[in-house]
């Protein structure tokens, strides 16, 4: 009978033991994917590391790591080239992927790759005129409307700039004008008025 019931301790100590290391392990491995998710993207981490990082990382990590501004140029290309589309997507939405990774993407055989990069404002023109005639209709017109909203906001800032420009050259031409009208210089007309507060102020 002790036999027993020692075993049934033993087992129930092995059982809890095995248990607890299950725990442990489980939240190293969630402790090493947050960590790693803080590295991939954090602004602060230097190229090199990304790059070390992506030799192992989960595609979840990569796509994070394809997200950072810190990412070089070399290793978005071989991001672009990932199995995962939302690697690559994330690779197509960085400022610093190359041209010609981004040109490689146009012809990417996943739909929602190319559409992805047809809802990117800040790609080149003649890639979004490439995209406005694929074959996929989703995609086509997504790049249609994106070259349209670079254009809408091309004419504002064109119209801002003219209207800027209208604005100084009307306070220069009113400058002139009321120097010429009391043969006095603007500025030396705003010093007396501060001139004149001033004294106000000290009589008060």
């Amino acid at each position: 009978m002790m036999n027993i019931i020692g075993m049934e301790c033993t087992t129930t100590h092995i059982s809890a033991a095995a248990g607890a290391l299950r725990h442990n392990s489980q939240m190293l491995v969630k402790d090493e994917i947050v960590s790693d998710r803080i590295i991939a993207t954090s602004s602060k981490t230097a190229p090199d590391v990304l790059e070390a990082l992506s030799r192992t990382a989960s595609p979840m990590i990569l796509e994070l790591i394809a997200g950072n501004a810190n990412c070089a140029p070399s290793l978005l290309n071989k991001l672009a080239k990932h199995p995962s589309a939302q690697v690559r997507i994330a690779a197509a939405e960085n400022h610093h992927t190359s041209l010609e990774t981004l040109w490689q993407l146009v012809k990417d055989e996943d739909a929602d790759v190319r559409f992805g990069l047809a809802e990117n404002h800040r790609i080149p023109e003649p890639i979004l005129n490439a995209l406005s005639e694929d074959e996929n209709p989703y995609v086509a017109c997504r790049a249609l409307k994106t070259i349209e909203r670079v254009e809408a906001v091309r004419d504002v800032t064109a119209e801002s700039a003219s209207w800027k420009q209208f604005r100084a050259s009307e306070t220069r031409r009113r400058l002139m004008q009321l120097v010429e009208e009391t043969g006095n210089n603007p500025m030396t007309q705003v010093g007396r008025f501060f001139s004149n507060l001033y004294n106000y102020a000290r009589a008060i």
